[in-house]
């Protein structure tokens, strides 16, 4: 099995822990190769992300891509999304072996797709329309109005912006919205309105086999992919989002528990 690394330096503190956990893998017989960046990810059968979930999030968008299952193991401050914390890095062996033989519990996570200027995202944890100010422009509508069109029907919000998140995204940014924790095997996605103008708007759980049609009738919005700004779209212009044609593949331990981690890790 090819294993490949890929380290947040400012997480592990220094760049030799990837290259000594590098070495480790390959003392014990795999063949492991250190990725500096995302973008180099590729030829392996199986990525460990050595950081935060905001390095598991990013690597495992591209991973998933390419069908490369993905370990975390947590060198940041919250780990949601890491089967390790890092003083158990050393006790993978085992587990690494469950993998190679096909014995290991593979959790899929859905993933959000759209094209935005003629370049193709995928969301891990969400896609999100926020309010943009124009401090050039301050006359300019500081309310964000949008159109939401989701099969034959359609609604409009007032606010700061909306979310569609997966169900991995549910506790992350919608969570602090006020959306609803979803398991993560559930075929389903939720829209969240962010800080909306009327107290009936509230958020929505959808199936996974919808699309979003969202359109910006007032105000300019950014649109983010998990936290990381893409662009804007201003009134008059749509983005269309559905779901990614592949999953991200997550081998976990058997001891593995979704509300435990729920509880450890969301109520610090």
């Amino acid at each position: 099995m090819k294993i490949g690394v890929i380290g947040n330096a400012t997480k592990t503190e220094n760049q030799h822990i990837n290259e000594q956990f590098v070495d480790f893998l390959q003392a014990n017989g795999y063949q492991a190769t250190l990725f500096s960046a995302n973008k180099e990810i590729d030829g392996v059968d199986l990525l460990i992300v050595l950081g935060g979930d905001g390095a598991i999030l990013h690597a495992t968008t591209i991973a998933a891509q390419k069908r490369i299952k993905v370990i975390g193991i947590n060198y940041g401050t919250l780990g949601f999304l890491a089967e390790y914390e890092k003083t158990e890095a050393l006790d993978i062996l085992p587990f690494l072996q469950s993998v190679e033989k096909g014995e290991s519990r593979i959790l899929k996570r859905s993933l959000l797709e759209f094209t935005f200027n003629g370049e193709t995202h995928y969301a891990l944890n969400e896609v999100a329309l926020q309010r943009y100010f124009d401090d050039k422009h301050p006359e300019a509508p500081q309310i964000l109005k949008l159109q939401i069109k989701v099969g034959d029907g359609s609604d409009e919000i007032s606010g700061d912006g909306v979310l569609i998140s997966t169900p991995t995204g549910s506790t992350a940014y919608s969570l602090s919205a006020g959306g609803a924790i979803l398991t993560p095997e559930v075929p389903a996605f939720l829209l969240t309105p962010v800080c909306a103008f009327s107290m009936n708007k509230r958020p929505i759980v959808f199936p996974d086999s919808e699309q979003f049609e969202i359109s910006v009738l007032r105000g300019k919005t950014i649109v983010l992919v998990d936290g990381r700004a893409v662009g804007q779209l201003s009134s008059g212009e749509s983005l269309r989002v559905k779901k990614a044609p592949f999953a991200a593949e997550f081998p976990i331990r058997e001891e593995s528990d979704f509300f435990r981690k729920i509880k450890d890790k969301l109520n610090k």
